[in-house]
């Protein structure tokens, strides 16, 4: 019986292209690893944008949302940096409202 042995190697996060290249080799055996080239760098950069490496080791994921369309390719794919307000129905499919007249928007 063979016993793996697991090696952690430290990489800093002010190292993007090393980052990128883990991405990659964890990308590589999932069903989008032919398009890691657009995704890895993608995901290096939403991760980087929400850690303060000063005082954080680990990332709350729920803190990233990937917001997902019926149409496009995956060359579409973009981060952006901010909110994203859809214009969708489902609220109004579930009840909700389909038109809110006098909306206050705060940017925190």
């Amino acid at each position: 019986m063979e016993i793996l042995k697991t090696i952690t190697i430290p990489v800093e996060l002010s190292d993007r292209e090393s980052l990128i290249n883990c991405v990659n080799t964890s990308l590589s055996s999932k069903v989008v690893s032919g398009n890691s080239d657009i995704l890895s760098p993608i995901a290096v950069d939403a991760v980087l944008k929400i850690i303060d490496p000063k005082i954080h080791d680990n990332v709350d994921l729920r803190d990233i949302k990937i917001s997902k369309s019926v149409s496009g390719t995956i060359e579409d794919t973009e981060m952006v940096d901010g909110l994203i307000f859809t214009h969708n129905k489902i609220a109004h499919g579930a009840g909700g409202p389909s038109k809110i007249n006098n909306p206050k928007i705060a940017l925190i």
